[in-house]
Order: C-alpha cells, then structure tokens, then sequence
C-alpha cells in the first residue's frame, strides 16, 4: 500500500510515533519495511504495517510549516522591548521565510521569569533539520538578548523551613 500510494517518498522527513517517536529522513522503502535515518544518525526499520496503523507527521512534503520558539526575560524587563529584540533575532536567521508574519507574543508569566513565544515560517527542505534551526535560534536570542542587556534568568527555589531550627541548620552546611 504504501509503494503504490506515493505519500511517503525516499527523502521525506517524518516523525513517527509508534512504540517511541522517531524523527529522520526516509532512506529505502520496501514491501514489508521502511528505513528511515534519524538526527542521531541511527538506522531504524519501521514495519509498513506500523506505518499505515501510526501517526506519521511529514515535514519535507510541506512547503513551508510553522515552528515555534520559546524564550525567557526577568521581572524587570521592558516586555515590548523584549518582543522586539526576539522578533528582529528570530527574522535574522536565514531559514525563517516571510518574515512578516513572524510573530512574538508575551505567553506566560512564570515564577521568576517572563516567558515569550515566537511562531515563524520554517521551509523543512532548506536543509536545515527544525530542531537544529530552533537551537540556532535560540542562541540568536540569546545573544541579543545579552547585547540589549535583557537578564536571562536562572531557574530558582524557594525553600520553606518548618522552624527557625532547621533554617539555621541548613544555613550552616551551606556556608561551610
């Protein structure tokens, strides 16, 4: 079925879940399997009867598919200033197309951060994988955010004591 139906072909880049996900470019299909290579470069033979029976997500197929990208400030930040830095570093990159719908938002307001989300136009046959493109990103974010002077923060804790006893106890193996 999946020889005569062409709606996988050699090249494709899919996502599969079956007994895990798996993500790579489909390298040979054959009557009762396909092989596909994912990032990792690992081989894996996927049964065709796993692929008729599982969700399959193709990438190359599509001319251009929406990505996302998620990335935080501190309290203290200029939230339009930092929807600006993020749209123009996430514009920068070359395999972001039409970029005039790129979109940056403010998505949540977290514990110790603010968290902005950006939604771009990605085509998947660029040849750049979309999880490489989104780390790539990333560090373009980052990097801006730092030459704006946008505090990146720190995942933080707070810790709660039952008394005044066990703060002070802690408070000692810490300073040691």
């Amino acid at each position: 079925m999946i020889l005569y139906t062409k709606e996988f072909r050699l090249g494709d880049i899919i996502e599969i879940n079956a007994d895990q996900t798996y993500f790579g470019r489909i390298e040979e299909i054959q009557i009762r399997y396909t092989i596909i290579r994912t990032l990792d470069l690992r081989q894996v033979v996927i049964p065709n009867t796993t692929m008729i029976s599982s969700t399959v997500k193709t990438f190359s197929a599509e001319p251009m598919i929406k990505l996302n990208v998620s990335f935080r400030s501190d309290y203290n930040a200029d939230t339009t200033q930092c929807v600006e830095v993020m749209k123009e570093a996430v514009n920068g990159c070359d395999f972001v197309k039409n970029k005039e719908t790129t979109k940056v938002f403010v998505s949540a307001f977290l514990d110790s951060s603010i968290e902005y989300k950006s939604f771009f136009d990605f085509d998947p046959n660029c040849g750049i994988l979309q999880e490489i493109a989104v780390g790539e990103m990333s560090q373009k974010i980052a990097d801006a955010f730092n030459k704006n002077n946008i505090n990146i923060p720190f995942t933080t804790m707070t810790l709660n004591f039952d008394s005044p006893e066990s703060k002070q106890a802690v408070q000692e193996k810490v300073s040691v």
